[in-house]
Order: C-alpha cells, then sequence, then structure tokens
C-alpha cells in the first residue's frame, strides 16, 4: 500500500467543493446583471417607442393643423379641421377621419387626448400609456391660413 507523500498532488474533497461553491456565485451573479440588464433595456424601449408614437401623431396632427383655415373641437371633444378632418379619441385609440375614410394614427395607447381652440391657436394635449411606461405631450399650433 502507498502512502502519501508531499510530492503528491491533488485536489481534496473540500478545495473542490469551494470551488464549485465559487464558480456557482461568480455565474450566478453573471446571471443577475443580464437580467436586470436587459429588464432596464426593454423598459427604456417601451418609452422610446412611446415617445416616437406621440411624436408622430403630434406631427400628423400639426400639419393638419397648419394648413388649415378653422378649427372647432364639437361636444365628443373631437378636433374638426376645415370641416373635413376629425381628430379623435376612441378606445384607446388615435383617430383621423378625412371625409369618409378613418385611418388610426395611435393604436391600442391613448390614455388622454384633449384640444382647445382659441382664434388661431390649437392646443394639443396628449397622454399615452402602455403597461408601466407613460408619455405626456402639449403642443400649441397656429393655422396659417386662419380666416378669423
Amino acid at each position: 500500500m502507498k502512502t502519501k507523500t508531499k510530492s503528491q498532488k491533488g485536489l481534496t474533497l473540500i478545495e473542490l467543493m469551494i470551488a464549485i461553491v465559487t464558480s456557482a456565485i461568480v455565474v450566478l451573479a453573471t446571471g443577475i446583471v443580464i437580467l436586470f440588464g436587459q429588464t432596464f433595456w426593454n423598459d427604456a424601449w417601451k418609452k422610446v417607442n412611446l415617445q416616437r408614437d406621440a411624436s408622430y401623431a403630434m406631427l400628423r396632427m400639426s400639419q393638419s393643423i397648419k394648413e388649415a383655415s378653422s378649427a372647432a373641437v364639437d361636444a365628443n371633444g373631437t378636433l374638426i379641421v376645415d370641416g373635413n378632418i376629425r381628430f379623435y379619441h376612441a378606445t384607446d385609440n388615435l383617430q383621423c377621419q378625412i371625409g369618409g375614410q378613418s385611418q388610426t394614427i395611435i393604436n391600442g395607447k391613448v390614455e388622454n387626448l384633449q384640444f382647445n381652440v382659441a382664434g388661431n391657436t390649437v392646443t394639443i394635449d396628449l397622454s399615452l400609456k402602455e403597461d408601466d411606461a407613460q408619455t405626456h405631450f402639449i403642443s400649441t399650433v397656429m393655422m396659417r391660413n386662419y380666416g378669423g
């Protein structure tokens, strides 16, 4: 039978267990950092998309208002531009109706949409929300061809 001498090398069970536990801690910490990073990235991306959608909607409405000679808000909160273009909030959507054709500008994210017309200016107040992300835009647009 051989006896162990100082020149023999190897790992003891305790050293092996310490290496396994240390490796597990490093892998777990790395996984947590990746998971939190991905979560923060997704939340930021939702906010960016909401702001992009709100910016696009404001652009569409502003272009129509700038070219208009008249604008009014009816009892339902619908903005009527030049008598034939309508912007309104219906079931979390922002709708635009030109003549008989209706288009959805924003689908399922509109929390609030309000218009205020005073002389040749139209104030737009738009709030969007998706899950826990939200954005709020307010803009005042002047009609270039206002008839008075």
